[in-house]
């Protein structure tokens, strides 16, 4: 079973930034819409699951198992 990218659920991201800096790889950034910011991840395949993004206070972002 292989561990799937955490999705982000943009409606409870407060955009904090938290994820954006836990990510090794840079693939995680804040874009604004509307009047909101919200954390978006670029390149899903270059993803490697490793969760570290799953720092986040509102839980817009949990780990995520199941196959691909």
């Amino acid at each position: 079973m292989k561990i799937l990218p955490p999705p982000i659920d943009k409606i409870k991201c407060t955009g904090c930034g938290r994820c954006v800096s836990a990510c090794p790889h840079h693939l995680i950034t804040l874009e604004v819409e509307g009047y909101r910011k919200h954390a978006v991840r670029h390149h899903q395949n270059r993803c490697r699951s490793c969760q570290a993004c799953a720092v986040c206070p509102v839980s817009a972002i949990s780990p995520l198992v199941g196959e691909k």
